[in-house]
């Protein structure tokens, strides 16, 4: 890749480049953050091999890449390892193949669909509450996110894919979420590492990717609850003309998309709203008017308050961090010429905080969402489900689920951090919170 046209973008050299390559395995955001505030809003970061990758933060570069000239970015070189697990799905595929999945998977997320997808929500959070009785009862710490994946998991196989829950799920979970890890640090590295030295590695990963590989074989051959209805994801893929590998690919994506990043999503909120008190109380005074029934559909737009504590805990800690795109062809972002070739990075992490929007951007303010506040402000300013062609096909069932599963915990116990504990945001493919241990009350 040449760097014609790269070499006016300001970014690290050095010794300092190998200090940011070495932050990127240990933690790519913070990296990423840091680089924002010392060299701009374009970045330009070099490769021992001699290559170069941009960094934009601006919401309009952001824009740019997403929609006014998204038709010039693909998905690139630096995507190629998450593909190792999840294929060809929608989070890695490219243009022809992204739309035929695409069109096939769209009608499963019409609206109308969306109360069958509560009322699972409804009931497999009943079912985890009722499990926190007895750390409630005797004052013990429950693993919160450990909880919320399973949660949402099951959400996904009975709410999406209509199949019954199974005695092998927490080693699916367990293959997943250690799959995801390996390629998430395998994204990071952007210095060669010896073929054998990182061979006991991927021998697990193989390992993790063909128990997943089975685990979708066992899924395909299992009867549905009932008839398969409209809306079921895993009907119109088997229903579709999709080969069998497509198939695969698309059920992993989504059962990831669905499964870890909501669950990731909930954690976060349960933490802000824990730590700040008067937002607790004012969410549970609006919580108040449902009488402790549970939020239904219709309920969602009459919790304001509720839907911006959501959006702010998504402003700080989006699940979905970041993402990459290669131009096809030269383009100008932020003012600097970026040849084709290029590897263009950008992170909702490190955009949500961009101090010209976000006035003392690592705060927990909810009224930043209000209309008023809103108003005027940049739409790429904010985008944990991304935008354009690609905004997340799963929008509005995730922010349906936030909603319930949130209110429904609040409306029935308090959350308290653990004394001392420490909440730190790790970024794999989604970010993640590690640390977060929390004591359930009855409320």
């Amino acid at each position: 890749m040449t760097d014609n046209g790269l070499d006016a973008i300001p970014g690290p050299r050095g010794p300092a480049m190998w200090r940011v390559l070495m932050g990127l395995q240990r933690d790519p955001v913070g990296t990423y953050l840091r680089c924002h505030q010392k060299y701009g809003d374009v970045i330009r970061f070099r490769e021992p091999g001699g290559g170069s990758w941009v960094f934009v933060a601006h919401p309009d570069a952001v824009a740019r890449i997403h929609q006014a000239n998204h038709r010039n970015y693909g998905r690139g070189r630096l995507n190629v390892p998450f593909t190792r697990l999840l294929g060809d799905g929608l989070l890695t595929s490219e243009r022809e193949s992204w739309t035929k999945h695409r069109r096939v998977l769209a009608p499963a997320f019409r609206a109308e669909h969306q109360q069958h997808f509560a009322s699972t929500v409804h009931a497999e959070t009943r079912t985890m509450l009722d499990g926190w009785t007895p750390h409630a009862d005797g004052g013990h710490p429950v693993d919160v996110f450990h909880d919320l994946e399973r949660l949402t998991y099951r959400v996904v196989l009975r709410g999406m894919f209509d199949l019954p829950p199974s005695d092998e799920d927490e080693t699916v979970l367990r293959h997943l979420s250690e799959g995801l890890a390996y390629v998430s640090k395998q994204s990071f590295r952007m210095y060669p590492v010896p073929s054998w030295l990182q061979a006991p590695a991927r021998a697990r990963f193989e390992s993790h990717v063909a128990a997943l590989d089975h685990a979708v074989e066992r899924a395909l051959a299992v009867e549905p609850i009932g008839a398969r209805r409209e809306g079921s994801i895993l009907g119109a893929l088997t229903a579709s003309d999709l080969p069998a590998g497509a198939v695969r690919d698309e059920l992993l994506t989504m059962l990831h998309a669905g499964q870890h990043t909501v669950a990731s999503g909930i954690a976060f909120a349960l933490h802000l709203i824990a730590a700040h008190p008067e937002v607790e109380q004012q969410v549970r005074t609006e919580l108040s008017v449902l009488e402790g029934r549970p939020p239904e559909l219709g309920d969602l737009t009459a919790l304001p308050y509720l839907r911006r504590v959501l959006s702010e805990s998504m402003r700080l800690y989006p699940p979905a961090w970041g993402g990459v795109r290669e131009s096809l062809g030269e383009d100008e972002l932020g003012g600097y010429t970026v040849p084709g070739g290029t590897a263009v990075v950008f992170s909702q992490y490190v955009t949500h905080r961009h101090p010209e929007f976000w006035p003392e951007p690592d705060r927990f303010e909810p009224d930043r969402f209000t209309a008023d506040n809103a108003a005027g402000r940049p739409r790429y300013a904010y985008f944990p489900f991304g935008g354009g062609p690609h905004l997340c096909i799963g929008q509005d069932p995730a922010q349906i689920e936030l909603a319930i599963v949130v209110g429904m915990i609040l409306q029935r116990y308090r959350m308290v951090l653990t004394p001392g504990a420490k909440v730190v945001p790790k970024a794999l493919l989604d970010l993640i919170p590690t640390g977060l241990s929390m004591l359930v009350e009855r409320a």
